[in-house]
């Protein structure tokens, strides 16, 4: 419930944001990608809480709409994650792509290790379902790579960035957060699944507090009025 709590405020703030501004420039871009992502994330936590509280149905092997919703919301995450990227281009330094390339070598390769080679889940799900489950952390490089990537790159940067350094910052939480709660998942340590949501739930916190400071710093009334009086 506090997952969907917390979704919910961060896609209300992404709605409000995004109407503020419009659809203009390269914020209003990136904010309305981030905000149907958000909102695709929360239309699926939504579906999972129905199935626990209505249907009685846990955590299951077998794949589900909610796989559905969380994909298309990882394709518009991404889309706000890249537009931001290729804003910044100039700011990107060979060392910064150097440090990322060998971090996501890493990451592969602990996910290749621990996951895939998951006999227990091969034998009790189907081959969709086995593909539908490994391909979150291959996801999740999509979210990760431009993460990190905006994080070091901005880290110096003016108050203008912090949204995009707090967007990225809960997107590259949910990155890694995902990859253990996947890893328990097909290694059948349903117990730590609990753990691994409360990482959920700080991501929508992190994401509606780069939302709120968006529209309370960037677009709110307030500061539109101070920038006609300047």
């Amino acid at each position: 419930m506090i997952l969907n709590i917390t979704a919910a405020v961060a896609s209300s703030l992404g709605i409000i944001a995004v109407y503020r501004h419009g659809l203009h420039g390269v914020h209003g871009g990136s904010y309305l990608f981030l905000t149907l992502g958000i909102i695709s994330w929360f239309a699926a936590d939504l579906t999972l809480a129905y199935y626990y509280f209505a249907l009685g149905i846990e955590e299951q092997i077998l794949v589900s709409v909610t796989d559905v919703l969380w994909f298309i919301g990882y394709l518009f995450l991404a889309a706000h994650l890249f537009t931001v990227v290729r804003f910044i281009h100039s700011r990107i330094k060979l060392m910064t792509i150097i440090l990322t390339s060998i971090v996501t070598l890493l990451f592969i390769t602990y996910i290749t290790i621990n996951i895939f080679p998951s006999s227990r889940f091969l034998a009790e799900a189907d081959f969709t379902a086995f593909v539908i489950t490994i391909t979150y952390p291959i996801l999740d490089m999509m979210l990760f790579v431009p993460s990190m990537i905006i994080l070091i790159s901005l880290r110096k940067d003016d108050v203008q960035s912090i949204p995009w350094i707090l967007s990225s910052l809960s997107l590259l939480v949910n990155a890694v957060a995902d990859e253990r709660y996947v890893n328990d998942f097909v290694n059948g340590r349903l117990y730590n699944l609990l753990f691994w949501d409360i990482f959920y739930v700080t991501d929508f916190i992190i994401m509606a507090g780069a939302l709120f400071w968006y529209y309370r710093f960037h677009i709110s009334p307030e500061r539109r009025k101070t920038k006609i009086t300047n």
